[in-house]
């Protein structure tokens, strides 16, 4: 893509042309500076011949950049009129494939399988983004990288330490090394989003496997810890302090994971 040319202007008149009104619900906030788009590239390290999974493609602009690096891309795209408009306006010399549909249920083990190694680069909706990182880092064939555009808060949330974990960030790291790597505000969008985004790298690995602890006691054990997040570990999980490892009197946010871990095995 010639970056010269994308700005606000190029992306109202190809709205225009599309007959498409940007919708909120699907979270369609284009892109009208190329700046993030190369940063999200850099992040996610794309070389030529790397398999990219692209989710919520819209106007192309970064499917564009991906396959002017040498990736070879396919990408999900929920809305019909957007993923026809990119079926046509993509040239077919490329290594390109578009597929129309939800993800979330296109993402499945086959067809993961097929990918082979790749990479997830996206800016995506950001109403799906727990559910979209729940779903590859959980998936038998995860991705090498997962390198995403999301909201600010999200990202913070997801990059968060004690004290100031979430249920998010916990669930996150147990399994992917995590990367906040830039901010992106809310001026680089049109229409325009309520708040600004991040661009945030996620390496999954292996998760632990440790003696004596049961993944899904664990989290259980969190999402229970975190069921009312101001109060105390003592109201959330009935702790006493003479048979705790942790004060009862701290909140969950404020534990590690290996906190966590000391304290399912207490209790187990």
């Amino acid at each position: 893509m010639n970056t010269q040319i994308y700005n606000k202007d190029w992306v109202i008149a190809r709205v225009k042309k599309l007959g498409l009104k940007p919708s909120r619900g699907n979270g369609q906030n284009f892109l009208i500076n190329p700046e993030p788009l190369t940063r999200i590239i850099e992040a996610g390290d794309v070389k030529p011949g790397d398999y990219v999974l692209e989710i919520g493609p819209g106007l192309g602009a970064l499917t564009e950049s991906l396959l002017d690096r040498g990736a070879r891309v396919t990408a999900v795209e929920f809305d019909p009129k957007l993923a026809l408009n990119l079926k046509k306006s993509i040239p077919e010399k490329f290594p390109f494939t578009i597929i129309q549909g939800d993800i979330l249920e296109i993402a499945r083990e086959e067809f993961l399988a097929e990918l082979g190694p790749y990479k997830i680069i996206a800016n995506i909706p950001y109403h799906i983004t727990s559910d979209i990182i729940r779903k590859f880092i959980e998936s038998k064939y995860p991705p090498t990288v997962i390198c995403l555009l999301i909201q600010k808060e999200v990202a913070e949330r997801i990059a968060a330490v004690p004290p100031d974990m979430s249920q998010l960030a916990l669930f996150t790291q147990w399994s992917a090394d995590v990367d906040y790597i830039t901010t992106v505000t809310r001026k680089n969008f049109e229409p325009a989003p309520a708040v600004d985004s991040a661009i945030i790298r996620l390496t999954p690995r292996p998760a632990p496997q440790l003696a004596d602890v049961d993944q899904k006691k664990l989290f259980s054990l969190i999402k229970r810890g975190f069921s009312s997040p101001r109060k105390q570990l003592a109201n959330n999980l009935g702790l006493k302090k003479d048979e705790s490892p942790v004060d009862p009197t701290r909140r969950a946010e404020t534990l590690s994971i290996e906190e966590w871990i000391t304290l399912l095995k207490r209790l187990s």
